[in-house]
Formats: C-alpha cells, sequence, structure tokens
C-alpha cells in the first residue's frame, strides 16, 4: 500500500547509483531496528524506492509510522490476502534485513515462515531475488557453533551474511554509511572475483619538523571509491591509505601509511607479492620532500626559513617493473588548463610511467574531497573519452569496467 508522505526531495540527492532499483527493508525484534530508519533515508537519497516489511517485535520496537515518514510507503506489519510477501518481496531488486537476530536468521535457514519477514525471505529465495542478512546480537550468541552453523545454512543458500561490527562485547549494526556503500555494490555481477586489485589513496605528509608537515589536499574519497566497487564485484582489494581522515568498512583490507616513501615501498612489496590485475593510483602523494627534517620544533623567532626540497620516489614510474602484467590506472591532476593540455599532459605522464590508462582531471574545476568528478579517459594510442560528471562510485564502476578489458588483452 502507498503512504502519502512525500520523500521526493531526497530522493536521489546523493547519487542515482539506486535509481529505478526497489529495496525491500525487512526489520526484525532488535534493539537496533531504530537505526534502519537512517538506513532507509540514505537508501532513498541514493535513488531507491524502499518498502519496509516488520515483524511483530519490530513493532513494539519502533512505530511502523518511523517508517512511513522515512520511505513515504506503509510498511507490512501483516500479511492479508493480497500476499504481499509474494508482491513486494518476490519483485525487489533486493531484500535487506536489517537488524537480523539469531531467531529470523534461524527460521530463515530452516524453511520457517511464521513472520512477514521470513515470508519475505523464502519469497525472495523462490524468485531469485539478491538477499542480505545483517546481523546484530551479543557477541557470544554471534561466536556460538549454533549460530556460525546457521550463517553457514544461509550461505550455502546464496544469502549474503555482513560481518557485524563488534565493539563492547556486542555484534551491532554497522554504521550505516557502510552499510549503504555495501548495498550499492550488492546488485553488481561479481565479474572481478578471483583477481586482486590494489589501491593506493589520500595525501602524504612529510615533517618539517615534529610539529609541522607538508601535505596535499587528497581526500582519498577516489580511491575508497573503488576499493568498494572492486570488492562488490568479488576481488580482493589491498588499499594503501595516506593520512586521511576516511571511515574505512572492515572489509576492505586497508594499509594506513603516511610518509611517500611509506606508500612507495608498501605497493612495491605488495605488487611483487600478490602479482595484482589492476592497480589504481588514485592517491596524491608529494612530488618533494623536506632534505632535512628538524628533530624539535623550528622556533618561531626567526624572520625566514630556508627549505631545500628534494624529489620523492615516484610509485606512479616504478610499479611497472614489479608488476609486468598489471593493468596501471594513473592520475594525473592539473589546474585551469584547457581539454588539450588536459589530454597531453595525461597522455605524457601514461607513457613515462608505463600505465595502461590515465584518468586527467581539472583539481580547479572538481575540486577536493567531494563525491562527483569528471574524467578524461585517456589511452596508451592517445585516445580518450570523458566520463562523467558523475558520482565517483558510478565514475569507478565504468573505469573498472575497462580495465577488466584490458586485462583480458594484457596477459592472457
Amino acid at each position: 500500500m502507498e503512504g502519502h508522505v512525500e520523500v521526493g526531495p531526497i530522493r536521489g540527492s546523493k547519487s542515482d547509483l539506486l535509481a529505478g532499483r526497489r529495496v525491500v527493508l525487512a526489520v526484525t525484534g532488535g534493539v537496533a531496528a531504530y537505526k534502519a530508519v537512517d538506513l532507509a533515508r540514505e537508501l532513498i537519497r541514493h535513488g531507491a524506492d524502499v518498502r519496509v516489511v516488520m515483524t511483530r517485535s519490530a513493532t513494539r520496537l519502533i512505530s511502523p509510522v518511523m517508517f512511513e515518514w522515512a520511505t513515504g510507503n506503509t510498511p507490512i506489519t501483516r500479511i492479508g490476502g493480497w500476499s504481499e510477501h509474494v508482491s513486494v518481496c518476490g519483485s525487489a531488486d533486493m531484500v535487506v534485513v536489517a537488524p537480523a537476530t539469531a531467531n529470523t536468521m534461524s527460521k530463515a535457514a530452516s524453511g520457517i515462515a511464521d513472520t512477514p519477514v521470513t515470508l519475505c525471505v523464502l519469497a525472495a529465495l523462490g524468485s531469485g531475488v539478491p538477499l542480505l542478512f545483517v546481523p546484530t546480537m551479543n557477541l557470544a550468541m554471534w561466536e556460538s557453533q549454533s549460530v556460525r552453523n546457521v550463517v553457514g545454512r544461509l550461505v550455502e543458500m546464496g544469502i549474503r551474511v555482513l560481518e557485524p561490527h563488534v565493539e563492547e562485547g556486542k555484534a551491532k549494526f554497522p554504521p550505516v554509511n557502510h552499510l549503504v556503500d555495501y548495498i550499492l555494490g550488492a546488485h553488481l555481477p561479481r565479474d572481478m572475483a578471483g583477481m586482486r586489485v590494489l589501491v593506493t589513496a589520500g595525501p602524504t605528509r612529510e615533517w618539517l619538523d615534529a610539529t609541522k608537515f607538508i601535505s596535499t589536499p587528497s581526500s582519498g574519497i577516489t580511491g575508497l571509491q573503488f576499493a568498494l566497487e572492486a570488492h562488490a564485484r568479488g576481488a580482493d582489494v589491498d588499499l594503501i591509505l595516506g593520512p586521511a581522515p576516511l571511515d574505512v568498512p572492515t572489509w576492505i583490507n586497508t594499509h594506513r601509511v603516511s610518509t611517500t616513501r611509506e606508500m612507495y615501498e608498501k605497493a612495491l612489496y605488495l605488487a611483487k607479492q600478490f602479482k595484482y590485475d589492476v592497480a589504481v593510483l588514485s592517491a596524491a602523494p608529494l612530488d618533494f620532500y623536506p632534505a632535512s627534517s628538524e628533530r624539535g620544533k623550528l622556533s618561531s623567532d626567526v624572520d625566514h626559513i630556508h627549505v631545500k626540497l628534494v624529489p620523492t620516489p615516484k610509485l606512479a614510474r616504478d610499479l611497472r617493473g614489479a608488476a609486468p602484467c598489471t593493468v596501471i590506472v594513473g592520475f594525473k591532476a592539473e589546474v585551469n588548463v584547457d581539454d588539450d593540455r588536459l589530454v597531453g599532459s595525461a597522455l605524457r605522464r601514461l607513457r613515462e610511467g608505463g600505465w595502461d590508462m590515465a584518468l586527467a582531471h581539472d583539481v580547479a574545476k572538481s575540486g577536493f574531497g567531494t563525491d562527483m568528478d569528471k574524467y578524461v579517459l585517456v589511452y596508451n594510442d592517445g585516445a580518450h573519452e570523458v566520463l562523467g560528471p558523475a558520482h565517483k562510485r558510478l565514475l569507478a564502476r565504468e573505469v573498472l569496467s575497462r580495465a577488466l578489458r584490458l586485462r583480458g588483452e594484457k596477459c592472457p
């Protein structure tokens, strides 16, 4: 049944990544049920049409009116003569059970359908609709053999079970933004399964003294979106992240570094070890660092200070030697240049570094720390195409699809 609450002003306000997709949010009687309201709103902000199904226990914890306000649709709290579990859940693009209690997971694994949520799960399974369970419970319950067996059965049935956020002795509801990031890619084909992907992201720091450093304004958002996209498509991902204040989901294997040399050495070490299929060099490491650093603190009483800068090691140039079969995607940032200069600069850098693709963008136009960008994608033969402006997750999707085609040609 349709509600009468207007959600149009927020729909697609962050992206259109879920535009035209119907997501069923199945809410059970876990104490984290209130967080599902925020989840529903965030999914709508990415364009989704969200329908809510609730168990009776869930309605005792949070009013269905809250979900009607959040989604613009009246929640299903009982199954009537319209067979809502089939018409809604069986035709969805995805069903997300969040929070998922041990009770509901056990029933779903055993084929028991005695609540609107378990009926919804069975209808989705029978219709081939992707299912995601987001467990929340006491940590002792989560780690019990009985629950582990249930999780194993659900996975065997083709249901994804997201590892909970473990904190304070509880298996908690994950941060809503992490869960949204996961759902944004949950419908994708796992066409990168068995592959390994390296992503560098964020800035680097080089210290002038014990209290001051020089750096770049890179936020790391671009690299994180590439890492999330590759993981969603089945790849094992290593994210080398400079000192950016990013909240990275626990399922992304993250290597934190600070200086340019640390990023350089970690990337080369991993590249020799894992022989990556694709490497995305989206970090913005410094090109120069101080020849010397003051052990203590530079005095503020002097009139001026001379700092000698020397070149930093160039990962974008040296990675090819360590990874001959890797499809290398490099980035070239420019400021206030026309398209011809942007393409020419990217092509020179691509050929110098032995990259396979270069993503050129004008940071004066796109800025730093934004979710949107526009790339000129440049190939070795000089061909190029414009991608965007679009959300960085969508841009990552387009670039990785092109990298996959090149990977098949590079080292069959």
